[in-house]
């Protein structure tokens, strides 16, 4: 496959499709804008306008689906498109995959179940993805390796080999919580740091890699933490050592952080199940143009993120 503008450092300038953007406060609360959006997608794209609802910053946004279109005339009119982990997002031309919703608004920013969005249990131990060998050109999977535990995200990672395409493309976005912890060295060197600020820190970095630390008194996660040598990986292995129920999935409480990834780990996995190489990028930088669509892609929690590309 000719990757489309290969550069690991593309400025967010090259990416800008003409959109409107609403920002209000009840975006992350509504019932009713995931409906909007949805509708404008499905009835008026092929008009000239698309539309797009990110519940971290707030915001509706409508977008040129002409400009949009244009990402994906690389690509033959039967390609296929997948998004599993799909939560609120909804694009004409893609398919949705997402864990049933467990909440009121959860179910309504998914939609109709087989309609807007297709169920799957990516931590059943007899996954199977129902999609065809080789059948797929891009799967775009959102932070939601972070909540599939450690067996179960190896199933899926080979079910995502087995359907994409030869050349196809498995675009992930993970929490940086290596990242998160390199911030954490950096506050506790700082000879005029407030203790109160710094536990805090703490508290929210931690939680960021299991979530169930938050059950843990301060003093143990601290020392936890000490013993790691403040390394994220490391602060990982030596919680779930004590505390294996913390890395395992619950389907009443599916949000909950239950795996570590950084890029070594998931370059060392990908190797493992045959991909032919995987790429660390940042927000916006992909090889396949249709993620550069940043109305649309690589919209959760982008600041605290990080992405890769991985390459059948």
């Amino acid at each position: 496959m000719n990757f489309q503008g290969k550069t690991l450092f593309t400025s967010l300038r090259e990416n800008t499709i003409f959109g409107l953007k609403f920002s209000f406060h009840a975006a992350s609360k509504s019932y009713f804008a995931p409906q909007l959006s949805r509708f404008i997608n499905k009835y008026v794209y092929r008009l000239g306008l698309a539309s797009s609802l990110n519940r971290y910053d707030n915001s509706l946004t409508l977008y040129s689906s002409f400009s949009d279109r244009k990402l994906y005339s690389y690509y033959a009119n039967t390609d296929k498109f997948i998004n599993f982990g799909s939560g609120a997002f909804f694009h004409r031309k893609w398919k949705n995959y997402d864990y049933p919703g467990q909440s009121a608004y959860y179910k309504v920013i998914q939609g109709k179940q087989g309609k807007d969005f297709n169920s799957i249990d990516l931590c059943s131990e007899n996954l199977v993805i129902p999609e065809l060998d080789n059948s797929v050109a891009l799967i775009y999977c959102s932070h939601t390796l972070e909540h599939l535990d450690s067996a179960s995200s190896l199933r899926f990672i080979k079910e995502c080999h087995r359907i994409l395409k030869k050349g196809g493309v498995l675009r992930l976005a993970l929490p940086n919580t290596k990242n998160d912890f390199y911030l954490l060295r950096c506050l506790i060197k700082n000879k005029g740091k407030s203790e109160d600020i710094l536990k805090d820190y703490i508290q929210d970095a931690t939680s960021h890699v299991l979530s169930d630390v938050k059950n843990l008194s301060f003093d143990c996660v601290l020392d936890v933490l000490r013993d790691s040598s403040f390394d994220s990986h490391k602060f990982f292995n030596n919680i779930i050592k004590e505390n294996p129920q913390f890395a395992e999935f619950d389907g009443g409480n599916p949000e909950r952080h239950i795996n570590y990834w950084d890029f070594d780990r998931l370059v060392e996995v990908m190797n493992h199940v045959g991909f032919d190489f995987t790429i660390p990028t940042y927000q916006g930088s992909s090889v396949a143009m249709p993620f550069r669509n940043l109305h649309v892609f690589d919209t959760t929690e982008p600041h605290i993120a990080f992405y890769a590309d991985v390459v059948k």
